[in-house]
């Protein structure tokens, strides 16, 4: 659960560290787009791809205290796992 943890810290994190690359991607794009070298479609790509990736942060972000605070049980330790949860909700026709 720490390298999650890890992986996910909205500052030293694998997926904040990989978000400011795509700004600074999007940026230089927007730079090339702007004198003609690049097409505007690659800056904007690359924008929403930031855009997408720092929405996605902050939604994680909210659960950090969890994967955190999560440990893994020992072998020693018996533990009963937890009932599955529904992860799609089905219809009745």
């Amino acid at each position: 659960m720490a390298a999650l943890t890890h992986a996910f810290d909205p500052e030293d994190g694998v997926l904040g560290k990989f978000t400011a690359l795509a700004v600074t991607a999007s940026r230089f794009a927007q730079d090339q787009a702007t004198r003609g070298l690049l097409p505007a479609e690659v800056w904007l790509a690359l924008g929403r791809a930031a855009n997408e990736l720092h929405d996605i942060g902050l939604d994680l972000e909210e659960h950090l205290d969890a994967l955190s605070g999560a440990r893994l049980p020992s072998a020693t330790t018996a533990v009963k796992p937890p009932p599955p949860a529904p992860l799609v909700v089905r219809r009745h026709r």
